[in-house]
């Protein structure tokens, strides 16, 4: 029962992550490890753009870190930010796919 909740349901999550993002302009990065992460992400009402899998070793979270270092500062600096932030992401998970 590892992650599962009784407190929060992806309804209740949907509806907390819709409301910051309508109030307060909030954007979601969804990084996921041993899930399909664009399905959970989109669950959770963040845009399968702002998802993707990564490989849960020492290389795949290193990398992200890099990566969502860059996607914040990217937000910081009132840029927009396209699909591509997580290519280096995906393509180390297909890279190193098993």
């Amino acid at each position: 029962m590892e992650n599962a909740s009784v407190e929060y349901s992806y309804k209740k999550i949907k509806k907390m992550i819709e409301y910051q993002k309508e109030k307060y302009g909030w954007e979601f990065i969804f990084l996921g490890a041993n899930i399909d992460a664009i399905d959970t992400a989109q669950r959770f009402g963040i845009n399968k753009d702002m998802a993707t899998n990564f490989k849960a070793d020492s290389q795949g979270v290193s990398l992200n870190y890099e990566v969502v270092s860059e996607a914040l500062t990217c937000f910081r600096s009132n840029k927009k930010m396209t699909k591509e932030w997580k290519k280096r992401i995906e393509e180390d998970y297909t890279s190193r796919d098993s």
